[in-house]
């Protein structure tokens, strides 16, 4: 049997109504670690059908934009339109299932795969974990989406 299916709860944040927190938190990180992003920018006509990735970025350290798919941790299948993608836009495809937060181990949890536009495919363990984006994912960890609930996972209950 396998994991649980967790329903994604739609989630407005930096503007933007995001399908799933994850996706939001994400946003939160890219903000906070000075990422230009764009979310849900533009479709692709795919060999396959249409495509829409979740977010577009070009950060400052990289030459080109890439492509940013957010998954949760417990997805592992491996979309055959992310090659497709790479290859038809000529860009990067970063698939992150889980985001990180202070303190993981990061190991296969946090795995980001990237799909090369030359058909290269890679396992990069710790992108994105090194001190310079530390307070963007305390940031990201740290946000609450919901009002009626105070931080922490089961929150607190109000005295009567």
């Amino acid at each position: 049997m396998g994991a649980p299916v967790i329903k994604a709860i739609e989630t407005k944040v930096n503007g933007c109504v995001f399908r799933s927190r994850t996706e939001a938190r994400f946003s939160i990180f890219l903000q906070h670690a000075g990422v230009p992003w764009e979310f849900e920018p533009e479709g692709y006509k795919l060999r396959s059908g249409w495509y829409l990735p979740d977010f577009r970025i070009r950060p400052d350290w990289a030459p080109d934009q890439a492509w940013v798919e957010i998954k949760p941790p417990s997805d592992t299948f491996d979309d055959p339109r992310w090659a497709e993608l790479a290859e038809g836009s000529g860009e990067m495809v970063l698939v992150l299932r889980g985001l990180h937060r202070r303190n993981d181990s990061c190991g296969r949890d946090h795995m980001v795969r990237i799909w090369h536009p030359t058909g290269v495919v890679a396992d990069v363990p710790k992108l994105w974990t090194g001190a310079r984006f530390a307070p963007a994912w305390d940031a990201a960890s740290a946000a609450r989406f919901d009002s009626r609930r105070p931080a922490g996972r089961k929150g607190r209950r109000r005295p009567s």
